[in-house]
């Protein structure tokens, strides 16, 4: 023990004894205080988070098993299901998603015409689409020349992109003053639009 240490201490051994329990009593407040600020607040943030978690994990597990066995594989087989956009929305991610798929394999020369689809039937998808809205198709046709050993990467890079839900046609050609070929291709997408109603009620 150091001088000052002990001095402290002979100090507080003369305090009267009411003194005495009072130091003490500040002291206890004192580290309760400290405890209750920072360690004891950061160990319930912990807690909190542990059962946040645990109880995130409970209602995944307690939903295993309650869907029934087409739609589990349905899920495996495709992945998650994305609800349509607008059609505008759509329509900027299908350009989007096209002109990507042109600058990956350096394709600097290509058309491409966005074209209406056509509508799905009224009940399409009746469970995620609103009573006030309908499905309807988004097309672009695609044109472009690419290398013959290139044609399986494309391909699978258009069906391969969230923003084209299926490619209705592809047409090849062999060009054969270029050595390549020339791909003619229909991409289609899907968007929420606004249900029109006609005279007399109908949809």
């Amino acid at each position: 023990m150091s001088a000052t240490q002990s001095n402290l201490a002979d100090r507080f051994d003369k305090l009267p004894r009411a003194l005495k329990l009072a130091v003490i009593a500040i002291g206890a407040c004192a580290l309760y205080l400290f405890l209750n600020d920072y360690c004891w607040q950061v160990s319930r943030e912990w807690t909190a988070d542990g059962d946040r978690i645990q109880s995130l994990l409970q209602r995944g597990v307690n939903r295993q098993g309650t869907l029934p066995k087409n739609i589990e594989q349905a899920a495996i087989a495709f992945g998650g299901v994305e609800i349509p956009e607008d059609a505008a929305t759509t329509s900027e991610n299908l350009a989007a998603a096209v002109n990507e798929t042109m600058k990956k394999h350096r394709i600097a020369q290509y058309g491409f015409d966005a074209l209406s689809g056509g509508k799905f039937s009224a009940g399409a998808m009746a469970g995620v689409v609103g009573s006030a809205e309908r499905l309807e198709k988004l097309r672009g046709e695609v044109q472009f020349d690419i290398s013959p050993d290139d044609v399986a990467k494309i391909l699978a890079d258009f069906e391969g992109s969230p923003a084209i839900d299926s490619i209705n046609s592809v047409k090849i050609r062999w060009l054969d003053d270029k050595k390549k070929v020339d791909i003619k291709l229909s991409a289609e997408a899907w968007a929420l639009a606004p249900r029109t109603t006609r005279r007399g009620g109908g949809p």
